[in-house]
């Protein structure tokens, strides 16, 4: 009877050590599939960017060779394409924040961050052909803070220029752009604006503020003008 019970402790035993096992299977499973699902995801989004990186270069052939008669048609097609990529980004940014930072979404991360270089170039050379119509708010960021303090400072800058974007609407062109991705072009604006500190913002290439700043003082420098 001993022998007996005992057997049957055993075997209960192990099935709940297999069922423990087979759930656990089922839940890395699962839990792998969402995790790509949500990297494949970011990544899709990002690639989606590459017709639009070929668009913008030919845009900016185009100006290159442009009169002043067509200013106001590409100043108006310059702040179509800077608010599609805006809120592009703020999409991506979602699902950033679900996900772990791999290879593929860092690769594809430096891509999205030359497309707003370029933009933000193209509407330097708009300002300077047509004698400065617009402003431009650019904001450089670490795509990866090294701690949690400054990721809230961050997430705060970037709020406070969503209000200044908000108030100025269709004037001004905000450019987030991760500064410390290894890209030349990036590297080369810090130094140009003696950019030394991540984060900081940059306004008509002129006005360089480091760290936080509120809406009130940003507003200030293009009331300034």
């Amino acid at each position: 009877m001993v022998y007996k019970i005992t057997e049957k402790r055993n075997r209960v035993f192990i099935e709940a050590i297999i069922l423990t096992a087979i759930l656990l299977l089922i839940g890395f499973v699962l839990g792998y599939m969402v995790e790509s699902y949500r990297t494949n995801k970011v990544i899709t989004e990002y690639r989606e960017n590459e017709i639009s990186a070929l668009d913008l270069k030919l845009q900016n052939y185009y100006y290159q060779i442009m009169d002043q008669q067509a200013c106001d048609a590409a100043i108006k097609q310059n702040f179509i394409f800077a608010d599609k990529i805006y809120n592009e980004g703020l999409a991506i940014e979602k699902f950033e924040e679900a996900n772990q930072l791999t290879e593929n979404i860092i690769s594809e991360k430096r891509r999205y961050s030359l497309l707003k270089t370029e933009l933000w170039l193209n509407s330097i050379l708009l300002k300077e052909k047509c004698d400065q119509p617009f402003d431009t708010l650019v904001y450089l960021y670490s795509h990866d803070p090294s701690d949690n303090a400054l990721q809230a400072q961050q997430q705060i800058i970037s709020n406070v220029l969503r209000d200044v974007k908000a108030e100025k609407g269709d004037t001004v062109i905000l450019l987030p752009i991760a500064g410390d991705m290894d890209l030349g072009i990036v590297d080369l604006q810090m130094r140009i604006h003696k950019v030394t500190s991540l984060p900081s913002i940059i306004i008509n290439e002129e006005v360089v503020l480091e760290g936080y700043h509120s809406s009130e003082e940003i507003l200030s420098y293009f009331e300034s003008k």
